[in-house]
């Protein structure tokens, strides 16, 4: 039997059922395809249906009952969750309270700690400055360590002059029964053998004025003053043994010279600072300066130098002191006179004026005239310790008008005049030894100083 032939496409059409929204006898001129459901579609459709099918309407409508159930028991787990994280919160936040509650009494109680502390550290600074007026009553606490340091030294300076009498009593107990002293080392006088008698000491024109406790107070720290000589004439006096410091003080110098290998001899007035440096084993005199270079061979000394000493002498004194010195250095030997220096008036209204034992102020082109005088060549100045701390401040501004220039060159000479270096060193060289019979001596140009400015020119 055979086979039917193939249907055509519109004999296919034919057999397919019309569309619902479709009217009878309508013919759809471009049929639309329709999407097949997926499988959970079609799982959900048949489940519905057996549903429907085994537990018909109502069946399906208790169902939906239990569904809407587990959502709400669902619901309440969540709320009951959610609950449980806000009591956490609220826990955490009331244990936070707690904390902050205590670190608030904590805070309260170091406070008053504080307070407490406050009034303990007002106690001991009241004490502090209370003892610091006992010690010191016009400086206070700030000036207290100078003030023990300056009573340190005039009890080492009344143990020293205490030395220095027993010591004289020893000597006037060794009287020969001649009369005549058993002498101090000090030289022996020519042509006898026996030794010099040391000069005695000046007598100070009050025994109640202590001038070491003076000095210590109002010049400075002793050490620091000698760093400040050392740094500025150690060099040049090494370089021209034997020195000789007159005024010598402490001698701190000469013991710099000594640690060098240096010959260095002092010379002071003073019994106690005598007796001060004899005990550190230096050769220090107790003599004046003018006795002391007399005794000295002509042209037997490298070095003289004599700090903050011309302003103590009477001017005939200084005359003899000059050409003393003059004659007893070697040809190209070198002479130093460290002084106040009166140009700068800060000075002559503070510090000069302050110290009772000063007799007059030594001008720079003074002192250099007098040196020239003496025989002196190639005098030098030099200007020390400017007082910075009162100098007017200059005018610095890049667009300033151009009248400031006037105004800082003005600034510049009051500040040379009233505050300017307030020590100065006059430092001259010994002539040279004549060269020949009636041949002139050589040597370097004199240079003189304008004081006032500190220039130097020949």
């Amino acid at each position: 039997m055979a086979l039917p032939g193939e249907l055509s496409r519109d004999k296919t059409d034919r057999l397919r059922p019309p569309a619902p929204d479709q009217a009878a006898g309508e013919e759809v001129a471009h049929p639309v395809p329709v999407a097949r459901p997926g499988p959970r579609q079609r799982a959900a459709r048949l489940a519905k249906r057996v549903a429907r099918r085994v537990l018909g309407e109502r069946g399906v409508d208790r169902l939906r009952g239990y569904l809407q159930v587990d959502e709400v028991l669902r619901m309440g787990s969540e709320s009951l969750r959610r609950t449980a994280e806000l009591e956490q919160q609220v826990a955490s936040m009331q244990r936070s309270a707690l904390e902050a509650e205590l670190v608030k009494a904590e805070a309260h109680a170091a406070s008053i700690n504080l307070e407490l502390l406050k009034g303990e550290v007002r106690s001991v600074i009241q004490a502090l400055e209370d003892l610091g007026m006992a010690i010191a009553p016009a400086a206070g606490l700030a000036g207290a360590g100078a003030r023990l340091s300056e009573l340190r030294e005039r009890v080492n300076g009344l143990d020293r002059r205490l030395r220095s009498l027993q010591a004289q009593v020893v000597d006037t107990r060794s009287v020969a029964p001649s009369g005549s002293a058993t002498l101090p080392p000090g030289g022996a006088e020519p042509g006898t053998g026996r030794v010099a008698a040391v000069p005695p000491a000046a007598v100070p024109s009050s025994a109640l004025f202590d001038y070491v406790g003076f000095e210590r107070r109002f010049r400075g720290d002793p050490e620091a003053i000698a760093a400040a000589l050392a740094e500025r004439y150690l060099d040049l006096l090494v370089a021209n043994p034997p020195v000789v410091d007159i005024g010598c003080g402490r001698a701190e110098l000469v013991e710099l010279l000594a640690r060098r290998g240096i010959e260095a001899i002092g010379v002071d007035t003073d019994p106690s600072m005598v007796a001060e440096a004899r005990d550190r084993g230096l050769d220090v005199r107790q003599v004046d300066g003018g006795s002391f270079l007399r005794e000295r061979e002509p042209g037997s000394l490298g070095a003289i130098i004599a700090t903050h000493l011309v302003e103590h002498l009477e001017f005939a004194d200084l005359v003899e002191l000059l050409d003393l010195a003059a004659t007893r250095l070697r040809p190209g030997g070198v002479f130093i006179a460290e002084t106040p220096n009166p140009t700068s008036l800060v000075v002559l209204g503070n510090s000069y004026i302050l110290d009772p034992t000063h007799l007059r102020p030594l001008h720079p082109s003074l002192l250099t005239f007098l040196c020239e005088g003496a025989g002196f060549r190639d005098i030098r100045l030099r200007f020390h310790a400017p007082a910075t701390d009162y100098h007017l401040p200059m005018i610095d501004e890049p667009d300033a008008p151009p009248w400031t220039k006037r105004v800082n060159e003005a600034f510049t000479k009051l500040n040379s005049v009233l505050f300017g270096p307030q020590e100065y060193a006059l430092i001259a060289t010994a002539a040279p030894a004549p060269e020949g019979p009636g041949e002139p001596q050589g040597g370097a140009p004199v240079h003189r100083s304008n004081g006032a400015t500190g220039e130097e020119h020949p």
